[in-house]
């Protein structure tokens, strides 16, 4: 079956790359993954793979920082695994790279995507449903006996979303439904997208992968999001039309 985690460790990603089950106690590393867990480990150290686990970013001296996040902090274990001296299993299982960040590397390499996390046949670019899936919509109901369990979904229309939607403030953040912080962020990040990219459509923007991605509107039907962005757009851009759609050659003129 295959995986559909949005992350992985190195650890994972090189059996399961392999061949091998990463649960499955083994004296010795199979060749095959102490090769993979070469090649990951080198590419973060080159800054070529982001990994959230082990950063380049310099820690300074007197940091609150947990210091096991900074590759800087490891570097000798990593260069055992780049040289094939030693492959620390801690290490290996701390280490861990996005779904979204191996996709793009590979892509970069034109390495075939693997099938345990990139199965052949899955369509994972649908659209959602406009307000999401139903299932971020259940809400807790009481039971009314112990050991029972009751819920309900707090379904918003599209018409009426605004309406019930209140500013969020830092102490009510944390009670927003899925879809208003959802709404926040993209709020939030689209004016840094528009100060970067000022001739950016609106449409062009509801597809923009890092937006949809960190904001968490990729969960979300376009229209859903070309709504969020036209409310936080600069004035020059509300007008702009994106480009239209070509339309099916019908044969007649």
């Amino acid at each position: 079956m295959p995986v559909i985690s949005e992350s992985l460790s190195v650890w994972d990603i090189a059996h399961r790359w392999a061949g091998y089950d990463p649960s499955v106690f083994r004296l010795k590393l199979p060749m095959l993954v102490k090769d993979y867990a070469r090649i990951l480990f080198n590419e973060i150290l080159e800054g070529h793979l982001f990994c959230g686990t082990l950063i380049q970013a310099k820690r300074p001296s007197v940091s609150n920082a947990d210091a096991s996040y900074y590759i800087r902090s490891h570097l000798d274990d990593v260069y055992m695994c780049v040289w094939g001296k030693r492959y620390k299993k801690k290490l290996l299982k701390w280490a861990t790279i996005s779904r979204y960040d191996f996709e793009e590397w590979c892509g970069r390499y034109s390495v075939p995507l693997p099938e345990f996390w990139f199965p052949t046949g899955w369509n994972r670019d649908f659209d959602w449903p406009e307000l999401g899936p139903r299932a971020l919509w259940a809400y807790h109901i009481e039971p009314d006996e112990p050991g029972g369990v009751a819920y309900g979904f707090d379904l918003l229309s599209a018409d009426n979303e605004d309406a019930e939607e209140k500013p969020a403030t830092g102490e009510d953040i944390h009670n927003l439904r899925h879809n208003q912080l959802t709404k926040l962020i993209v709020h939030q990040m689209a004016p840094l997208f528009w100060k970067e990219f000022p001739e950016r459509t609106i449409s062009d923007m509801a597809r923009d992968e890092i937006l949809l991605k960190y904001s968490g509107a990729a969960n979300y039907g376009e229209s859903a999001i070309i709504k969020w962005l036209s409310e936080v757009a600069p004035p020059n851009i509300k007008g702009k039309r994106g480009r239209p759609k070509k339309k099916p050659d019908t044969g007649t003129d």
